[in-house]
Formats: structure tokens, C-alpha cells, sequence
């Protein structure tokens, strides 16, 4: 059965055709990246039956929570960033011994921060502590690579992690980093708008 996948990245639309396919069928893409992942019907599942190696997701801190969404104004107090992507990749990283699909590739969440970065990102170090088995951990000197490798985008807290000496997230670059001697053990990732 052949069903329609939308997928969006930086403005521009994909739209793919794939067929229903087992777990054991799925063929991951390194490349392939699910940009506001979490409006999808199935938010982390839809990238993860077509094989996406990549996805993000826009939170929010309300109330001590963190919640997806695009705008402040459709967040869910059910729609939490362990609830949607967290705890469903723990659970992939155990069954599949280590990693997200079976016998790797690596596996990225991007996470966009739109509230606070500073405030945001002191719950969210706090919530990646409980999933710390199956995350990569950045050193000043070294990248140790496990099931899950999290990057920080938007407004990014970049002077806090920086002064981390064990690190369970990374910082999505700009172009402008690609001057500086920032190393990439802090910004694994550069990205910016095509235009």
C-alpha cells in the first residue's frame, strides 16, 4: 500500500511516497530530516516508519513543563517533549541494544527552543539527566556518540552550555560560526536559512 508523507524542511515542502513497510524493512536515512515534526498526525513515528534519521521539535517552558508546539498559543499540557520524543526513542534505544534503528545510523532531536533559552534549558538539562544512558555527551575535547544525539536551536543557550564540562546536548550553528574556533565538540551542527 503506497500512502502520501509530507514532510517540511527550512520553508519547502517534500512530499513522498512510500509503502507500508515492517519495522525490520525500514531502510534509515542519515539525510533525511522531519522539520516541525511534531505537527505531523503521529509526531516522531511518521519520521521514524519512513527511516528519518532526524527530527525536530519546537518547545516551550510553561509552568515548569516543556511543551511542543509551534506557537505558545497551541501548547497542551499532554504534549510534553518526554511524552512525544523522549520516551518513545528510550524505548527504541533499549530494544534495539543501543540505537534508534537496528544497527544504527546515529539519530538526531533537534530541539528549537522558542521560550527563554536560559530558563528553558536549566529544565531541560535537568529532564535529559533521566535519559542520560542513551544520549551522546559532549566534552570539551570529545564526542562520545550513543542512541540519540541532541542539538539545541533557537534561542540557544550557548554561553551556559559552553562552561559544561560534560554536556548532554550540542548547538546548532550558523555560518557566521564557521569563523570562530568554536569547537565541534560544543557546535557538532551548522545550519542556517538557504536564502
Amino acid at each position: 500500500m503506497t500512502k502520501p508523507i509530507l514532510f517540511r524542511a527550512m520553508g519547502l515542502s517534500l512530499l513522498l511516497f512510500v509503502s507500508g513497510r515492517n519495522a525490520d524493512e525500514i531502510i534509515p536515512l542519515p539525510s533525511a530530516h522531519a522539520h516541525n515534526d511534531y505537527e505531523h498526525q503521529r509526531p516522531l513515528l511518521d519520521a521514524l516508519s519512513h527511516g528519518f534519521c532526524s527530527v525536530e521539535a519546537d518547545i516551550y517552558l510553561v509552568d515548569g513543563k516543556l511543551l511542543v508546539a509551534h506557537d505558545r498559543t497551541q501548547v497542551d499540557r499532554e504534549r510534553t517533549l518526554q511524552a512525544l520524543y523522549l520516551d518513545p526513542l528510550r524505548k527504541r534505544v533499549e530494544t534495539n541494544g543501543g540505537t534508534v534503528y537496528p544497527h544504527g545510523p546515529e539519530f538526531s532531536l533537534l530541539i528549537d527552543i522558542k521560550s527563554d533559552g536560559a530558563k528553558t534549558y536549566a529544565v531541560l538539562r535537568e529532564v535529559l539527566e533521566n535519559y542520560r544512558t542513551m544520549l551522546t555527551e559532549f566534552q570539551s575535547n570529545k564526542t562520545t556518540l550513543k542512541g540519540v544525539t541532541i542539538i539545541l536551536s533557537g534561542n540557544r543557550p550557548t554561553p551556559i552550555v559552553a562552561v559544561e564540562t560534560t554536556r548532554l546536548a550540542g548547538i546548532d550553528g550558523r555560518l557566521t560560526d564557521l569563523a570562530t574556533q568554536t569547537s565541534r565538540h560544543l557546535m557538532p551542527w551548522i545550519s542556517d536559512n538557504w536564502q
